[in-house]
């Protein structure tokens, strides 16, 4: 198959997750991958770059497995704050459109509503192509800006309600878009997945210890992802000074950047915890495990909110297949797949209850141990990515195959027209 993925931010930047890891490794089972995104975190060249409006390509792109190959189509747009998505709507539009009647594009993968969404969507329906929204959040709750939420919630809707099949991460997720408008008959649910062929248990080389002051006799907790204002890391540092005082060796490694990581900073500062608190910054994708490997335990503290409500934070399979026993606060959406410590799983009502348990885990090496073992168990056998995008294969290939290719072609020959 010729498969378009269609994104809003950027591929080559943003941190690797789903979309590359699915697109890649459909590229390695022998399908072409075309990918339009979005230059989210432009800058300008000089007070007179202003942008352009033509296409830049990118060919045999590849960030989560060195041997897939994607081709990176890229819309150009105006450089100008409250102007750039705007002019990037129309040139998406284009680019959809050419890509599809160029490359003789079999089905279209959305993954984006307010940038190019119902761009997708129209030409999509000319083309008489199948279209499949992937649903891994709730979209309108992540915009920065509150008084654009409303026009993104009004989007998602029309997305939701036009596109021929919508693969949920969760069944929260999956019930989300039918409340917004998605006809349940058009609702699957696709697992989120991992690399563990690169996510798996193993040493951590001296460089990256020597690096970030950390010692093998350390008992780390980490955390990794975007620093997003809902990450709880504020209220779990403001009571880590209470951790320390049980257990000395205790360090907490934050590995990712984002919004929030001057508050955090500013918080160690004020606690004297400078030190004892490393912040790494963004890593590259293919050491993310080394850093994971560093931990005794990892945690994931997200504040209940609307945006977290549904969401199922990838980063905690990650955690599971290298080994680590996670503690976490009960989001919905991430109970609703993994049930708890029989999956390696530990859910804290509240960081105070968060530090009781890792304090629980640091003295009992065999809890910590089982705790492990389960999740690793857990996470080989359910959510490989190898399976779960060959399940995306096939699904894909059952919507090609139902299309008909009489009103394929004819419709196709309109698009030229």
């Amino acid at each position: 198959m010729n498969i378009l993925f269609v994104h809003e931010v950027d591929w080559l930047d943003k941190v690797v997750y789903e979309p590359h890891c699915l697109a890649e490794f459909l590229s390695l089972l022998g399908h072409k991958i075309y990918v339009i995104d979005y230059e989210a975190n432009w800058t300008r060249d000089g007070v007179f770059d202003l942008g352009s409006l033509k296409t830049r390509e990118f060919k045999n792109v590849s960030r989560a497995y060195p041997k897939a190959s994607v081709c990176l189509r890229r819309p150009g747009f105006l450089k100008i704050p409250g102007i750039s998505r705007l002019s990037a709507s129309i040139t998406h539009y284009q680019e959809i459109q050419k890509t599809i009647r160029e490359n003789d594009i079999d089905v279209v993968v959305l993954y984006s509503v307010p940038t190019n969404g119902l761009q997708a969507i129209n030409i999509s329906r000319k083309s008489g192509l199948p279209i499949v929204f992937r649903s891994i959040d709730t979209l309108h709750q992540l915009v920065n800006y509150r008084m654009l939420r409303p026009a993104t919630y009004f989007l998602e809707r029309m997305v939701y309600s036009r596109v021929d099949l919508i693969l949920a991460l969760t069944s929260r997720l999956s019930k989300y878009v039918v409340h917004m408008g998605a006809k349940k008959t058009r609702v699957k649910i696709l697992p989120e997945g991992v690399d563990a062929d690169l996510f798996h248990p193993g040493g951590v080389s001296s460089q990256i210890r020597w690096k970030w002051g950390v010692r093998e006799q350390d008992f780390v907790i980490l955390f990794m992802g975007t620093l997003f204002e809902f990450s709880g890391l504020d209220f779990f540092i403001y009571q880590f000074p209470e951790l320390i005082k049980q257990v000395p060796e205790a360090k907490l490694v934050i590995v990712g950047d984002g919004p929030q990581r001057s508050k955090l900073v500013r918080i160690v500062t004020e606690l004297g915890l400078t030190g004892k608190v490393v912040f790494t910054g963004f890593q590259p994708y293919k050491t993310l495990p080394q850093y994971i490997n560093l931990a005794a335990i990892c945690i994931n503290p997200f504040l209940l909110t609307k945006a977290t409500t549904d969401v199922f934070p990838a980063k905690v399979l990650q955690y599971l297949a290298c080994g680590k026993g996670v503690v976490a606060t009960p989001l919905p959406g991430m109970k609703g797949v993994i049930q708890g410590e029989h999956e390696g799983v530990i859910y804290t009502k509240d960081t105070a209850e968060m530090l009781r348990e890792i304090i629980s885990i640091f003295k009992s090496a065999q809890r910590r141990k089982q705790l492990e073992k389960a999740g690793l168990d857990y996470v080989r056998q359910v959510h490989s990515y190898s399976q779960i995008a060959r399940d995306l294969e096939t699904t894909l290939l059952q919507l090609v195959e139902r299309q008909k290719p009489k009103a394929r072609k004819s419709t196709r020959q309109e698009v030229r027209a």
